[in-house]
């Protein structure tokens, strides 16, 4: 299968679930996906194994394939699996910092910045997550990052697309980013870590409020596309 060709299909399919059009606990049928995209089924199965391995789709045996659909429990592991994973990534970062990777990190800051400041809500997620992407790639730890990209980037993609909707929490990114790189530049690994943990436990109380408008996961479920 050429991966030309699988790449666009990825991104389409991909681009219809961060907006929206295809939502949270939606089945994913192959064939109306290879009409719709003009295309085979052989790059549509393709892209769709891809879309499972980032976490935003998954394989429900003898049912089918589906977007990622979003429970308590869910929403809590992804958060919670955050926790442990994002200072342990912080103090490797600040342990091979150089100025290529103070400049890049600054970079990230800055692009959400722009994105905030254009309001525009998708490339601010975009963005937001690619921050945090850029903190994984930077702890050189190969099997932290794919802990990060195969089950927590790809759901937070879509948690964050779908929670934003009836938030306005994210036009804040800028300062939280900006409050949680300082440390990271000066080399004060307590100071990141207790500060990362503390902006995911507000990001996670955040996606809460924006999913069952309440900051416990009264709700149980997000099944099918949002309003």
């Amino acid at each position: 299968m050429s991966p030309t060709l699988v790449e666009p299909v990825a991104d389409a399919i991909r681009s219809s679930i961060l907006s929206g059009r295809i939502g949270p606990g939606d089945r994913l049928v192959e064939a109306e996906l290879a009409r719709e995209l003009q295309v085979s089924r052989g790059p549509v199965r393709e892209a769709l194994a891809v879309l499972s391995k980032e976490g935003i789709v998954i394989n429900v045996p003898r049912r089918g394939k589906f977007v990622q659909e979003f429970t308590a429990r869910l929403v809590d592991e992804i958060y919670s699996l955050r926790r442990v994973l994002e200072p342990y990534a912080a103090s490797r970062t600040i342990a091979n910092l150089n100025q290529v990777a103070r400049s890049r990190l600054e970079a990230a800051l800055e692009d959400i910045a722009a994105a905030a400041a254009e309001d525009d809500a998708q490339g601010l997620v975009q963005r937001d997550i690619a921050f945090h992407d850029l903190l994984y790639e930077l702890a050189d730890h190969d099997l932290l990052l794919r802990a990060w990209q195969e089950n927590i980037a790809g759901k937070l993609r879509i948690l964050l697309n779908v929670s934003q909707r009836t938030l306005s929490a994210l036009a804040d990114a800028e300062r939280q980013h900006r409050r949680i790189l300082e440390p990271i530049l000066e080399g004060d690994d307590a100071r990141a870590r207790r500060l990362l943990e503390e902006h995911i436990d507000e990001a996670a109380a955040r996606a809460r409020q924006g999913l069952w408008g309440s900051q416990d996961g009264a709700q149980s479920t997000v099944e099918g596309s949002q309003p």
